[in-house]
């Protein structure tokens, strides 16, 4: 569809678009930094075309507000935003799009380096590397780059380094774009590259872990910012809804509380977790298995909550809620949990190992040996394998069939930098404590970032509790008057005033815990536990608090 559109706006303004494009000269370079495959002119084409279409829909708008009467002095604000769309088409497209290769790039980094580190090491030349990881699908950033220097290679006629510094000078990751023009520096001066390889890769690891550390920095930024819109806004806002729809006739209290916790809270919670996904390091693979099970436990949810249960308002919707989240929660802590315990007992078995590789063993029967060894949630594994390496299976058959049997990208990830070790000539001792040692920080470094987050989830935890206690106490203290005397009329609409906020603020709890699965653990899919725990904190809450005060 771009494409055609492309085509369109070029047929129609290439002209213009050739003039305007001579006055920006280093528009082609920007574009060759990012994921646009198209010229310079084509751009600006496309941008003239959008602000055009633009222009008429601004006009058409216009023209009603001035048939209908309407305060039309707003839109004048969109003119401007008309005239220089073409120019912020040129000059941000490319960059957004540049953007988004290098944090495509950045989380594959320190694999791929780590894994020219080992091919280097025995022997592999550097076309060959690059040969091997265009061919791999878990590094779908990095073989598009890899893919592309071959290409300059082998249909436009470049030797390797030449065609390894065009891509360093068009790449729009920093480190990566160092990585090969020190690489090619090295390779002309016949310098010692598996040195520099190794030394580039601890750059990479310290570079990550200080991004980490910023980036956790940044996301207690987001904490608090986020807590003072839900929950205090939230308590203020509420305060002031319960005074006009306690106090007065009119249910427009009411609604306003509904239209912040189910509009208003949902919208922001979304922005939320957009910026965080920025921020937060991204994996090309993903579980969605508990995004699966959500999505079909929906229709449990909706049958609970249309039920006639006799129960209070916002118990009802409790349920329907629990409904909705029980299933993907046990599936996302079954899940986390077998992830967490592969990627923890990896490096130990990788170093075992080695130590069989140092005595002299080959890896499958390195392998076979430690199939009685405790790895925990690993060792199930381990088992299988040892089990086909003694019915006779290939080492690369079984490595390939524990790397699709598991669900964390990164030990799917060392288990190819294994079978590539093993294909070099069986893995020599050196290549095997080479990525023990790789996988020992690619751990470490994990496990920084993991506890460098959970603190987040108790903030969040708290902004949850603090809705729910602080509306249970407002209501408390206004509706104690009307308590006595439950015949008023009064009462009653205070009664069901009462189970209305209870409603709004179990819902917003239920969607701040979203926010804290994906603030706490990276994830929406580890949202749906701590959703769920909210819900039944607020209930417990609720008829705890119920024991001691009396409610309308």
């Amino acid at each position: 569809m771009f494409d055609r559109f492309t085509s369109i706006a070029y047929r129609l303004f290439h002209k213009p678009a050739k003039r305007i494009s001579k006055n920006m000269p280093l528009l082609r370079e920007e574009i060759l930094k990012s994921n646009l495959h198209i010229s310079p002119e084509g751009l600006i084409a496309v941008g003239i075309l959008l602000a055009i279409i633009a222009f008429g829909i601004g006009a058409s708008v216009f023209a009603w507000g001035l048939y209908s009467r309407f305060f039309i002095i707003p839109l004048l604000a969109i003119l401007p935003i008309i005239v220089f769309l073409p120019p912020i088409v040129a000059s941000y497209g490319p960059k957004v799009s540049q953007s988004s290769r290098a944090n495509a790039l950045e989380s594959e980094l320190h694999f791929v380096i780590g894994l020219v580190a080992i091919l280097a090491g025995a022997g592999v030349s550097p076309l060959d590397a690059l040969r091997r990881i265009a061919k791999m699908k878990l590094f779908p950033a990095a073989a598009k780059e890899a893919k592309k220097i071959i290409v300059d290679i082998e249909i436009f006629g470049l030797d390797p380094i030449s065609a390894m510094e065009k891509a360093g000078k068009y790449n729009p990751n920093r480190l990566f774009s160092e990585f090969l023009y020190g690489y090619t520096t090295v390779l002309k001066t016949g310098g010692d590259f598996v040195s520099y390889i190794n030394n580039k890769l601890s750059e990479v690891f310290q570079a990550r872990s200080t991004k980490i550390k910023r980036t956790s920095d940044t996301i207690a930024i987001l904490a608090e910012g986020y807590v003072a819109i839900t929950a205090l806004l939230g308590i203020s806002l509420f305060a002031l809804y319960q005074v006009q729809a306690l106090l007065s006739r009119s249910q427009g209290g009411i609604e306003n509380i509904m239209l912040f916790s189910f509009v208003g809270v949902p919208a922001i919670s979304a922005i939320f977790i957009w910026l965080l996904d920025s921020l937060q390091p991204r994996q090309p693979f993903k579980d969605t298995r508990p995004i699966k099970a959500f999505l079909a436990s929906i229709p449990a949810g909706l049958a609970i909550y249309l039920l006639p249960i006799p129960v209070s308002d916002y118990l009802h919707i409790s349920l329907a809620l629990i409904a909705t989240d029980v299933a993907p929660s046990i599936l996302a802590i079954r899940y986390s949990r077998q992830k967490l315990g592969l990627e923890k007992f990896l490096p130990d078995f990788i170093r075992d190992v080695s130590q069989g590789r140092k005595v002299g063993l080959p890896p499958e029967k390195s392998i076979e040996q430690l199939s009685s060894e405790n790895y925990a949630g690993l060792s199930k594994h381990v088992r299988k394998m040892g089990a086909q390496l003694s019915w006779g299976v290939s080492i690369n058959s079984v490595i390939l069939t524990f790397t699709s049997a598991v669900n964390s990208w990164i030990v799917k990830v060392v288990g190819t930098l294994m079978m590539e070790v093993v294909d070099l000539g069986g893995g020599t001792t050196k290549n095997f404590i080479e990525m023990a040692n790789f996988t020992r920080r690619i751990n470490d470094m994990e496990s920084e970032r993991r506890a460098s987050l959970k603190p987040y989830i108790f903030v969040i935890y708290l902004a949850g509790i603090m809705v729910i206690i602080t509306t249970f106490l407002m209501v408390f203290f206004m509706t104690q008057p009307l308590v006595s005397n439950t015949t008023l009329p009064t009462a009653t609409r205070a009664s069901q005033t009462v189970n209305q906020l209870l409603i709004a603020a179990i819902f917003e709890g239920w969607v701040i815990g979203m926010v804290a699965g994906k603030m706490g653990e990276g994830s929406i899919s580890d949202g749906f536990k701590h959703s769920l725990a909210l819900v039944v904190i607020s209930l417990v809450l609720i008829y705890f608090s119920r024991s001691f005060v009396r409610l309308p």
